[in-house]
């Protein structure tokens, strides 16, 4: 009680669910890049939308074709391949057109040229997978569904199968789902290769790792962690929100109960014992007046200052906030520290990998672009 535009960005929203199973189980979307070009974006456009509710109101377009009327026939070309305004608008799933609509013409356009660039970039990918013998098919969307499922630690595939659980759904939904839509089978043989000629040959030495820790010490300084337990003689209103004024009458007789208390435990009385008897909050009920662990900024200013102060096992004197007077016991005081190398090597490991893999995967994506004398169409 004391605690103070993606518009595009999955591959389609009838393949959702498959997607929802790709950013659990590829190995390689941790890398944004990757993600982005193994997979044409769709779009979040309720935030979009809401971002621009109060532009004045314009007639409603009835269809895509529409909304995106601005758009020529022909957007792209990778080699003898075309990206079309059809391809385009095929990515886009079931979304409604309202959301759509609500847009303004330069965020469509802006997110437009966004996408197509994706569209080639996937394309590009693709070419890439058939040429290494890669192709869409069922049968490697089966085999890499399933191959990603056993790899998955056991604490992970809990979670997605909860998460899972609280949609209905169950991990062979997010199969079948795959199995449906043939931009699914692109996005799986595109991983295939990314995987199989760039990420799995990426290798990130000890010293890499370690220069990097120390190089970045600022991310993994853990702040100075207090834990205390109070007791809370409330003046809050009868909705147990602070009140905007307070009766005199009222706050005297809490600082009254809150000095008697306080006298109780300088003579002995049990901290707990008296929390779980007389405090406003809901931690004298639940926990005999303890709260969680917390650092600066969770908690109101004349609280946090006052328990700061403290060292561990004293007693504050009585302290006023917004809630009503509070009495304070320091539990423990944890210094400001700097997170051990073991503790985060891993997560260092990962972040390095991902960034040599988003340069390769660049690097790959403009020599191909040049070779295979890509050109996207300009609409303003």
């Amino acid at each position: 009680m004391m605690k103070k535009n993606a518009f595009f960005r999955s591959a389609t929203v009838s393949a959702a669910g498959a997607l929802a199973l790709s950013a659990m189980l590829c190995a390689c979307d941790e890398n944004p890049k990757t993600t982005a070009a193994a997979g044409a974006p769709a779009a979040n456009v309720k935030q979009a939308a809401a971002n621009v509710k109060n532009t004045p109101a314009k007639p409603a377009a009835k269809t895509l074709d529409e909304v995106f009327v601005f758009l020529p026939d022909t957007l792209a070309t990778v080699g003898d391949k075309k990206i079309t305004k059809q391809d385009f608008l095929s990515q886009l799933g079931k979304i409604p057109v309202e959301y759509l609509a609500q847009l303004t013409p330069e965020m469509l356009k802006n997110q437009a040229k966004q996408m197509v660039g994706n569209l080639v970039d996937m394309e590009v990918l693709l070419v890439l997978a058939e040429k290494a013998g890669i192709k869409p098919t069922k049968e490697l969307v089966v085999a890499e569904f399933d191959k990603r499922l056993k790899e998955m630690p056991k604490e992970q595939l809990d979670m997605v199968n909860k998460q899972l659980e609280l949609q209905g759904k169950k991990i062979d939904d997010l199969k079948n789902e795959a199995l449906k839509d043939p931009n699914t089978f692109k996005l799986y043989a595109i991983n295939k290769w990314v995987e199989d000629n760039l990420k799995n040959k990426i290798k990130v030495t000890d010293a890499e790792i370690e220069k990097y820790y120390k190089e970045h010490q600022d991310q993994y300084k853990k702040p100075e962690t207090l834990t205390a337990s109070h007791i809370l003689i409330s003046t809050m209103g009868a909705d147990g929100k602070p009140a905007d004024k307070v009766d005199p009458a009222k706050d005297k007789e809490a600082r009254t109960k809150a000095e008697k208390i306080l006298a109780d435990l300088k003579k002995g009385a049990d901290f707990g014992a008296l929390a779980e008897k007389e405090s406003a909050c809901p931690s004298g009920k639940n926990a005999k007046g303890k709260l969680p662990p917390f650092t600066r900024g969770q908690m109101v200013p004349e609280f946090e200052k006052a328990a700061a102060a403290l060292k561990p096992g004293e007693l504050s004197g009585i302290v006023k906030t917004q809630f009503g007077y509070h009495i304070i016991k320091l539990e423990a005081k944890t210094p400001a520290s700097v997170m051990p190398l073991a503790d985060v090597k891993n997560q260092i490991k990962g972040q390095l990998e991902a960034q040599t893999l988003e340069k390769q995967l660049s690097d790959v994506l403009t020599k191909q672009k040049a070779e295979m004398k890509v050109t996207i169409s300009d609409f303003k």
